[in-house]
């Protein structure tokens, strides 16, 4: 199937020391992290597995393909605003939320992203509690 998402095991990649920003390049700048490009994957790839099914559909596509989980994991509801910039400006590490994704194979729901959660990491970090730090109010 053509739009059968690639495979992808973060713990298979771990032992390359690859640090979460060499893929997901916009998650130090924006509110969502990335997903990469054909292109990066093929960096490697090119050379490694290359006879896999997997990496012959990856070098199929075109180099701008941006590559994405079949269905995301991680989702807030549209009034929450959530900025990975600003959450990795203030040191909050990757696997604060996402956990330890360097042992996984298939990426699972860590921490929910729920209203408790986030109230109680603001206040361990003593971050702002105010309603209009993670919620867009009406006008």
């Amino acid at each position: 199937m053509a739009d059968e998402p690639i495979p992808f095991s973060h713990k298979q990649h771990a032992p390359l020391k690859i640090q979460c920003k060499f893929c997901h390049t916009t998650v130090e700048t924006g509110e969502r992290a990335s997903f990469p490009a054909a292109v990066k994957c093929m960096t490697c790839h090119r050379a490694v597995k290359k006879d896999s099914p997997a990496i012959r559909r990856l070098a199929a596509l075109p180099a701008d393909a941006k590559l994405a989980p079949g269905e995301r994991v991680y989702k807030v509801a549209d009034f929450v605003v959530f900025s990975h910039a600003r959450h990795r400006k203030a040191d909050v590490e990757c696997r604060s939320c996402h956990g330890r994704v360097e042992d996984s194979d298939v990426i699972t729901l860590e921490v929910p992203p729920a209203m408790k959660f986030c109230m109680d990491c603001h206040k361990i970090r003593q971050a702002a509690l105010e309603c209009n730090t993670c919620h867009e109010l009406g006008q």
